[in-house]
């Protein structure tokens, strides 16, 4: 059996965010398991210094587009002088550009896709051609790439995210911003909180749909948003001009979010649309219960009335129903909660994520 040596990874996006934050998991897992790994970034990426702050070894390139020629040659020659056995690429400029690179050479290394969204029709190519293998979140995502029959289901993976429980668990006793604290208040507002990027398909709309009929019965609700976007200007407005203002927090990013979870009655999750979704795998390992969308990839971490509850997407009527109910029974919820818990700490650990990632690596080495 061949042994995984050597793994290069790649990202060419100048921000950090989930995708970044997984890669840079899986390079300190590997590495400590006596993989040698190496990084490939932008220079002035926030991943490049994160990675140098870890000890992963990395090569700046200036990936500028997906056919940029000196980071092609760039890459030429990292390939050479590292001789990776697998190449694991995580956006498009610089998958595109590692898939070259890497034909330039006489012996090459596997290839490896992760892909956590899939913009319009998939195409067969991409997957079945330019790649060895693509590393989807969930077994929706798949299900989804694999409506064009084209595309060779042996080349389509499921590895779920690992998540650093044991970091999270330290960070639930870090203190929130004192103005924060203020802004909540704690033991006086029943806190639903919803932690997610400012954008149409995260379902802000929806609740501010849902949260006037809700305050009726709730008069002690305070919905926090944690996260910033595009649409803070449209939705600070929306919240302002229908009287909202007392029962809506507009939390911004919050560093110490696993803290903030701890205060919550729920973690709402009312997405239109999600691969997967992270905010309600981190809410349930600390217990806390869980109302979300049933929707995309959602589902295969949450069950509907074991480990939390699903409301459909967009339907007003279900979620003012869903999130009556888990108000009228907390104790019910923080049962499920508990189920929950258990179930994601199992299935989304940093340890399960790297023993899956291995598996795929030296699949590809023995094909």
């Amino acid at each position: 059996m061949t042994q995984l040596q050597r793994v290069l990874f790649s990202e060419s996006s100048p921000n950090i965010g989930g995708q970044e934050l997984q890669l840079l998991e899986q390079a300190s897992g590997l590495q400590r398991q006596g993989v040698a790994v190496h990084l490939v970034c932008r220079a002035n990426s926030r991943i490049a210094s994160v990675a140098l702050e870890r000890g992963i070894p990395t090569t700046h390139l200036p990936f500028r587009n997906s056919l940029h020629p000196p980071s092609i040659l760039g890459l030429r020659r990292l390939l050479r002088e590292f001789k990776p056995d697998v190449v694991i690429s995580h956006s498009g400029h610089d998958a595109n550009a590692v898939a070259v690179a890497a034909r330039l050479l006489k012996k090459r290394p596997r290839l490896v896709r992760a892909r956590t969204y899939q913009p319009g029709v998939p195409s067969a190519w991409t997957y079945n051609t330019l790649v060895d293998l693509t590393l989807v979140p969930s077994e929706y995502l798949k299900s989804r790439l694999l409506q064009n029959p084209r595309i060779k289901a042996e080349r389509i993976a499921v590895l779920y995210p690992g998540i650093p429980f044991a970091d999270n668990d330290a960070k639930c006793k870090q203190q929130l911003p004192p103005e924060l604290l203020a802004q909540l208040q704690i033991g006086k507002r029943r806190l639903l909180v919803h932690a997610a990027m400012l954008r149409t398909e995260k379902g802000h709309a929806l609740m501010l749909d849902v949260l006037p009929r809700l305050l009726e019965k709730f008069p002690d609700l305070l919905y926090v948003i944690a996260g910033e976007g595009e649409l803070y200007e449209t939705l600070y407005r929306r919240a302002s001009n229908e009287g909202l203002g007392q029962n809506v927090l507009f939390a911004g990013m919050v560093t110490q979010l696993p803290a903030l979870m701890l205060h919550a009655e729920l973690l709402v999750m009312p997405s239109l649309y999600e691969p997967l979704g992270m905010s309600q795998i981190e809410a349930l390992s600390h217990n806390i219960p869980v109302v979300a969308s049933r929707t995309g990839g959602i589902p295969e971490t949450v069950e509907d009335m074991r480990s939390g509850l699903l409301a459909e997407p967009g339907d007003v009527d279900d979620w003012l129903a869903k999130l009556s109910w888990a108000l009228e029974h907390p104790e019910a919820m923080r049962a499920m909660a508990a189920q929950g818990n258990i179930n994601v700490r199992a299935r989304f650990c940093i340890s399960e994520n790297l023993r899956r990632l291995q598996a795929f690596l030296s699949g590809l080495l023995k094909a």
